[in-house]
């Protein structure tokens, strides 16, 4: 067998030599590119589908991983986020408000007339100007401070109320009864308009102050009032704690 060979190898090289130069070029390079076909077939070829492959599954895992990051993102986001925190702000800004009231409070409760005090004081300064004529003195009905906010916030958001009760501790048994009270006085007197002007005055330098919450001055003229006579009719309260009012 190995005399086989070296004869089919001696007759081939005996064939190589015989060609010319050209042709030699055209055989070596046929058998390079056959050498190189058996390389791809048996080595390369195999390693380069690996490479795909594992590239594929790449590819594939760090989409997954991706993906699981997003929900993760989604998830820390929704544990952060707070249905109730429109409700808790709204809380937090009538706490404030309230804290707020209080501290103003405080401070005028040194200035302010005491609610049974009040009519006297009215009465008293009309006492001084005997050109004025009282037609009325009445007072009003007592209101809590903080009853306009209270309803606002109900009117926003029924669903603030039960909240709004656990923030100032209010059992659902309980009703609320707000800290501070509004107690009114409403009083129309008749005159001249410098007397009218001189009462409002007086209302305003007196050492004990109450507050303003509106005038309407009537000049309007009937049949038992006459020029120069004007009707001025003013409602003013004062704050207290106690939501008692006590008669005129």
């Amino acid at each position: 067998m190995i005399a086989s060979l070296t004869q089919s190898w001696a007759s081939m090289a005996k064939k190589f030599e015989a060609l010319n130069q050209r042709e030699r070029w055209l055989v070596f390079g046929a058998l390079l590119a056959v050498v190189y076909v058996a390389i791809n077939m048996l080595l390369l070829e195999p390693v380069l589908l690996q490479k795909k492959s594992l590239t594929n599954a790449i590819v594939a895992d760090e989409a997954q991983v991706q993906a699981l990051r997003q929900q993760l993102k989604q998830y820390a986001q929704q544990n952060v986020t707070d249905p109730d925190v429109q409700n808790k702000q709204r809380i937090a800004a009538l706490q404030s408000n309230l804290q707020s009231l209080e501290i103003q409070l405080n401070s005028l409760q040194t200035t302010l007339i005491k609610p049974d005090k009040m009519p006297a004081l009215l009465r008293s300064l009309l006492q001084k100007n005997s050109k004025l004529k009282l037609i009325e003195l009445k007072t009003l009905a007592t209101t809590g401070l903080l009853d306009n906010v209270a309803a606002e916030a109900s009117a926003q958001n029924p669903a603030v109320t039960a909240q709004v009760q656990d923030a100032l501790q209010i059992t659902s048994s309980e009703k609320y009864i707000a800290p501070v009270f509004k107690h009114g006085v409403e009083i129309t007197v008749e005159g001249r308009y410098l007397d009218l002007l001189a009462y409002v005055s007086d209302l305003e330098q007196m050492p004990w102050h109450i507050l303003w919450s509106k005038a309407a001055l009537n000049t309007d003229l009937s049949p038992t009032r006459q020029w120069p006579s004007n009707r001025l009719k003013l409602t003013v309260y004062t704050l207290s704690l106690d939501q008692t009012w006590l008669s005129i």
